[in-house]
């Protein structure tokens, strides 16, 4: 790993104004497609706590994303440096192997990683390949939107944090 300046020393390139470290985030995306194939990608923000060299979570697979067409799929944004010690996105689709529905997946993956880093802020979005959807983050509230034929337009959904409730198994 290349030497570490701390982030008064960092700078972000700004192209316009508008743009700051405050207002732009990762997004991840779940598509499911006419044939039921199951993709998942998450974009990285790039810009806040960027080290020079660093490989954050976003191309980590299990951690940003995780896809799996006989289950379903995962988005993640957050503390990518905390996060991908536990690839929450792989996480969340084995808990719905295991049965779990897609709420209850999400909320298990933040609440494993909530145990270690009750600091942490993070969210996920779990999706089942029936289309059905989930979302927990910690340390912030969260938005995600659905868009599916049945609707005219995107859903957006609100998901307060998680709160400690869930025993590993």
């Amino acid at each position: 790993c290349s030497s570490f300046s701390s982030s008064s020393s960092l700078s972000l390139p700004v192209s316009h104004p508008h743009i700051s470290y405050n207002n732009h985030d990762t997004l991840a995306m779940i598509v499911i497609d006419k044939q039921g194939h199951i993709a998942a990608g998450t974009t990285t923000n790039g810009a806040r706590f960027h080290i020079s060299g660093r490989v954050g979570d976003s191309p980590i697979i299990g951690a940003g994303a995780y896809a799996d067409s006989d289950i379903g799929g995962c988005g993640a944004t957050g503390d990518g440096d905390v996060m991908m010690r536990f690839l929450p996105c792989y996480q969340a689709v084995e808990n719905m192997r295991q049965g779990m529905s897609p709420q209850m997946a999400a909320e298990n993956s933040i609440e494993r990683i909530r145990r270690k880093f009750p600091n942490f802020i993070g969210a996920l979005v779990v999706v089942n390949k029936a289309g059905e959807h989930g979302a927990a983050c910690n340390g912030w509230t969260f938005t995600y939107s659905v868009q599916d034929p049945s609707l005219d337009r995107a859903k957006v959904f609100t998901v307060q944090p998680v709160m400690p409730k869930y025993i590993y198994q």
